[in-house]
């Protein structure tokens, strides 16, 4: 075990317990006992949640906890689409700018009070009124919220905006009495939702355990009891499900030969919705010049990292969407990988070999991403591009981005939670986004798409796809495979968005 191994190991001892639980019940009943064993389940999640309070949160870390403890208006499907939830249906006027949300009549919070219209109002209000609030980002369009009565709410927003509905399953509903008892800080500590489990218990970084919530609308979970362990270390999580410590965890795909060597765990796989990309910064230097640009995206072959590098579990992409993710076109292809045409570029440039920045994190999000860097680096070497690689933890260059201190060439990656192309394209493209590019088109583009639906919507932003392939703004490279070891004992099935959503998992 390695060190970082052991110091997790040490965090999570609590979780030795919950396997003990696992076993007994995958098998038979403890002797003298004619009682079924509590349904246990220890999860691996890759952060620890900063808070529990969905009205402050948002962390990556906190958004599996969220959806298990808490109700949104809508839910996203595992297929990408927008199903009810708390909301059983909504409409909106013609041009998208007036929405109306009906509740179900049969949702109870786990204090045992009842979910009102007052309730959504209150927990949508409050994201706004909330200083340190992460959510304020997507409420950005709303100019009000009313109860319309007590099942009905009224959403009127500044600008049309087609997907709303979708936009609502990043605000979780709290109960608006409890809340205001508890105060923010109270609320963090001891959560109060409507989900399919309820809260028990958080050890900061150890273990945050729920339970399963009887009187939850959509019926009562399977299992009675989940913990969810913070293993951020790739090679900890591999070892948790080979040693059975934790049921169910991500794992690079690199690992996945060992983990099935072991015999005691299976590997799940299924398409994410990650992209992978190369960024530019277009404001000076000699990446100002789109001439070089093109040469940078015909000189790297994807097709070889994919292979090599990923074992070939990805797939190459030419947009920043994953085909799992809505406004995915499949008529763009990625560029051509083309050393001479890119030697031919540079000429045409005038690139003399001046050194280029190459930034990227040395751990975090972007599996094997320092490999990754070292191979792009090496095939533009190979064309005559210099480049100076410069990688970094992830926390730094987190801290160096938000800075806007991306120099030259950077490593990135968009990963839409609500699996919809509006998220990057908000942040990676239109007016508000703090990109290292300036194209007026597609800020106008990224507003045109809210306004229109479907096929239309469709056409919108596979324009802005194609403009940002020809002028080199952002190169997407690949989506990788997700995997997951699973205990062979534990009835799960993995999501396109990553999210460990515990409902309707069972242990045979």
């Amino acid at each position: 075990m390695s060190r970082r191994s052991t110091r997790w190991a040490l965090g999570a001892l609590s979780s030795v317990a919950a396997v003990a639980l696992l076993t007994a019940c995958a098998g038979t009943p403890a002797p003298g006992s004619s009682a079924e064993s509590p349904k246990t389940v220890t999860v691996a999640i890759t952060q620890d949640p900063e808070n529990l309070n969905p009205v402050v949160g948002g962390s990556f870390g906190a958004l599996s906890l969220e959806f298990n403890l808490f109700d949104q208006l809508a839910e996203i499907n595992t297929d990408g689409s927008v199903g009810p939830r708390a909301a059983s249906e909504w409409t909106s006027n013609e041009d998208f700018t007036v929405w109306d949300f009906t509740l179900r009549d049969d949702l109870t919070f786990h204090d045992g009070s009842e979910m009102t219209a007052s309730d959504v109002v209150f927990s949508f209000e409050e994201v706004l009124a909330e200083p340190d609030s992460n959510r304020k980002l997507w409420l950005t369009d709303m100019t009000s919220v009313e109860a319309v009565d007590d099942t009905h709410v009224r959403f009127t927003l500044s600008t049309p905006f087609s997907e709303w509905p979708r936009q609502t399953t990043l605000i979780s509903i709290v109960p608006q009495a409890a809340y205001e008892e508890l105060g923010a800080d109270g609320f963090n500590a001891q959560p109060v939702g409507s989900g399919p489990f309820q809260f028990v218990s958080w050890q900061r970084g150890q273990s945050v355990v729920v339970e399963k919530f009887d009187d939850y609308f959509g019926g009562a979970p399977v299992l009675d009891t989940v913990e969810f362990v913070p293993v951020p270390a790739d090679d900890a999580r591999v070892t948790g499900v080979q040693s059975g410590t934790v049921d169910i965890a991500s794992i690079p795909t690199a690992q996945i030969p060992a983990v099935e060597a072991t015999g005691s765990a299976e590997v799940s796989e299924i398409p994410s919705h990650q992209v992978v990309y190369l960024g530019f910064n277009t404001e000076s230097g000699p990446l100002a010049d789109p001439a070089l640009r093109t040469a940078i995206l015909q000189a790297i072959d994807r097709d070889a990292i994919v292979g090599t590098i990923l074992d070939g579990r990805a797939e190459p992409n030419s947009q920043l969407v994953a085909p799992t993710v809505v406004g995915f076109s499949d008529t763009l292809e990625p560029v051509e990988y083309d050393p001479a045409a890119a030697e031919a570029a540079l000429e045409a440039a005038g690139y003399a070999g001046e050194e280029i920045p190459f930034q990227y994190a040395l751990d975090g999000v972007i599996p094997l991403g320092a490999e990754l860097a070292q191979a792009i680096a090496g095939q533009l070497g190979q064309v005559g591009v210099n480049v100076k690689l410069e990688g970094t933890d992830n926390a730094s260059y987190d801290i160096i981005n938000r800075e806007h201190g991306l120099t030259g060439l950077f490593l990135g990656q968009f990963s839409p939670s609500i699996l919809d192309a509006g998220l990057p394209l908000r942040f990676l493209f239109s007016a508000e986004a703090t990109n290292y590019f300036d194209d007026a088109e597609i800020e106008q583009l990224v507003v045109d798409q809210k306004a229109v639906a479907d096929a239309a919507r469709l056409a919108v932003i596979s324009q802005i796809w194609e403009i940002n392939q020809a002028n080199g703004y952002v190169a997407p490279l690949y989506t990788p495979t997700a995997a997951y070891g699973v205990n062979p004992a534990v009835v799960w099935e993995p999501r396109p968005d990553g999210l460990f959503i515990m409902k309707d998992a069972d242990i045979q």
